[in-house]
């Protein structure tokens, strides 16, 4: 059975345990380690060696050197890169036997990007992991390749990419392609049928660029909310069901739709929504302590809800109310818009926006975006900028969009 697609050969599941065996035999013995391999075999590959060992892996929210540093502080943490985890001409050797592990065992600690202070540790036992990827699969299936635009360090990616076709015996790719054509490669590069895995913004730039992804069963998308036009548009060219799922850091996986077609949510199987003191609440299967709902949602059917943005995105101007993600759809509707997004200042009266869009005017953008939303939110300021500094996972952090913008002031004044 293949269980990877690596450097244009096949791994088998066999020649995947030996090879974990025999990495777990020459880890060095300390509780942590940090996993920064880019490569996705190389990443499972270590994460099964680490289990083996009985070790704790650690998945900062990106490689660069502070969010590491952070995620180590206080920890006995080694480092886990490509090269150490596949070395030149070094064979699986060891045992091929099945990688066996107790369910109360601490797996990794995945950390949030710390846009308001420094990162929160979400520990996740093996048995958790185990149950969200059954969660998940019983969307998927078990038969075919997956291929991932996210990394693996990511809850999504590790959900998706890493123990959901470990555990439902789909074969993994084990690169990160981000551009379309570099994606479409990858999907023609594997055995059918093919599940993406991967963001709106990889999502919206293949669409745009028309790419063919043959034999493709259907693509799972999430960390930042995908627009419904996208999605039915992403249908339409590739024939398959294009699903979101809807979840956290703290949580995993808490819901799914197809986004095309649904607007409420459905919650994954054995996971319970309440709502106590005017918070809503998820616990149940991989969700072991309850965890409390950031955005504002009302229920539906008995295991269903709609999203109403997140509680502190609302946006009140003379007025009038809406929210930012309400602002930032409609931005990303207009034609020649490749990326974008709404901002308020503290103390400003108008929203501002900082858009990605070659060739358009701030005078054509917000002309087309007086179609869509109330006069009153139209952005004062409009920044055109090339790209926004989004993190590899795709996400915008508070951070980085205060310091881009406080840049772009100080150049018009």
């Amino acid at each position: 059975m293949v269980f990877a697609w690596h450097r244009g050969a096949t791994v088998t599941a066999t020649a995947f345990e030996a090879a974990a065996h025999a990495l777990a035999a020459r880890l060095p013995q300390r509780p942590y380690a940090v996993n920064l391999c880019e490569d996705r075999y190389a990443f499972i590959l270590g994460f099964a060696a680490c289990l083996l060992a009985r070790q704790t892996t650690l998945l900062p929210p990106s490689r660069a050197p502070e969010a590491v540093n952070a995620s180590c502080a206080g920890r006995d943490a080694y480092r886990l890169t490509d090269e150490e985890v596949l070395r030149p001409g070094e064979g699986p050797g060891g045992s091929g036997s099945p990688i066996l592990v107790e369910a109360n065992h601490v797996a990794a600690i995945v950390f949030t990007s710390g846009s308001t202070g420094g990162p929160v540790a979400h520990a996740k036992t093996w048995g958790s992991l185990v149950a969200g990827a059954r969660s998940l699969g019983s969307r998927i299936g078990s038969a075919g390749s997956v291929v991932g635009t996210i990394p693996p360090q990511h809850m999504f990616g590790l959900e998706s990419t890493v123990m959901l076709p470990w555990q439902r015996g789909l074969a993994i790719h084990s690169g990160r392609p981000l551009l379309p054509a570099d994606i479409g490669e990858a999907i023609a590069a594997i055995a059918g049928p093919r599940w993406l895995m991967t963001t709106p913004l990889h999502l919206r730039a293949c669409v745009a660029a028309r790419q063919a992804l043959p034999e493709l069963a259907g693509v799972v998308s999430s960390t930042m909310p995908l627009d419904r036009q996208l999605a039915q548009d992403a249908e339409r060219l590739w024939s398959a069901p294009i699903l979101e799922i809807y979840g956290s850091s703290e949580a995993g996986m808490i819901a799914m739709r197809r986004t095309a077609t649904d607007e409420a949510w459905e919650l994954c199987p054995g996971v319970d929504l309440s709502e106590r003191d005017g918070e809503f609440w998820v616990q149940g299967a991989h969700i072991a302590e309850p965890q409390r709902i950031a955005d504002r949602l009302k229920r539906g059917g008995e295991r269903q809800f709609t999203l109403h943005g997140r509680k502190s995105s609302l946006v009140k101007i003379a007025g009038k109310r809406t929210s930012l993600e309400a602002l930032n759809a409609a931005l990303a509707r207009i034609e020649g818009v490749q990326d974008g997004l709404f901002y308020r200042n503290e103390g400003a009266t108008r929203l501002g926006a900082l858009v990605v869009a070659p060739g358009r005017s701030p005078r054509a953008l917000r002309a087309a975006l007086r179609q869509h939303i109330d006069p009153a939110f139209l952005p004062r300021p409009l920044h055109l900028v090339a790209a926004l500094p989004r993190n590899e996972n795709g996400k915008l952090t508070r951070q980085a969009l205060l310091d881009l913008v406080a840049s772009l002031e100080a150049e018009t004044t």
